[in-house]
């Protein structure tokens, strides 16, 4: 009895730590003070006429200094094993100004904005993985998107 009793204890134990070890939201990034909340994905033509990935994000610095996305979360893009190129997307046909342009952008303390990331992508059917991290890449945290949700 003592047996069947240890053994349903471990068991409990088992689920309890297993069920901890998930994120809760997919769509929420966490790196220290700093977050992001994936928004949406497109795919557009970059100005070569390939196909490019926007990711959208909704970034909040929540340090007590001001940070940027670019230098508070530094992040790779993967399809596959491979690393995508940037390319940059225009915001119109009349204009220099690219999508991403502010990853760049100071956030304040408590503050939120809105950046975009733009890749171009080997293929539109290979889920693309943004693969985030701190400075030094002691924390860690990830985003996948799924190309076949997508409309082109």
């Amino acid at each position: 009895m003592k047996k069947f009793v240890a053994i349903i204890m471990v068991a409990v134990l088992c689920i309890s730590f297993a069920s901890c070890g998930g994120k809760d939201d997919p769509n929420l990034v966490k790196i220290g003070d700093y977050q992001a909340v994936y928004k949406s994905s497109e795919i557009v033509k970059d100005y070569d006429g390939d196909d490019t990935i926007v990711v959208t994000l909704y970034y909040t610095n929540n340090s007590k200094e001001e940070e940027s996305f670019e230098w508070s979360m530094f992040y790779t893009v993967n399809q596959g094993d491979a690393e995508l190129e940037y390319t940059p997307v225009f915001a119109s046909e009349d204009s220099y100004d690219t999508l991403d342009e502010n990853i760049r952008e100071d956030v304040a303390p408590g503050e939120s904005l809105e950046v975009k990331l733009t890749y171009k992508l080997n293929d539109l059917t290979t889920p693309v993985k943004v693969n985030f991290s701190d400075l030094l890449g002691t924390q860690k945290d990830s985003l996948t998107v799924d190309l076949t949700a997508l409309s082109k």
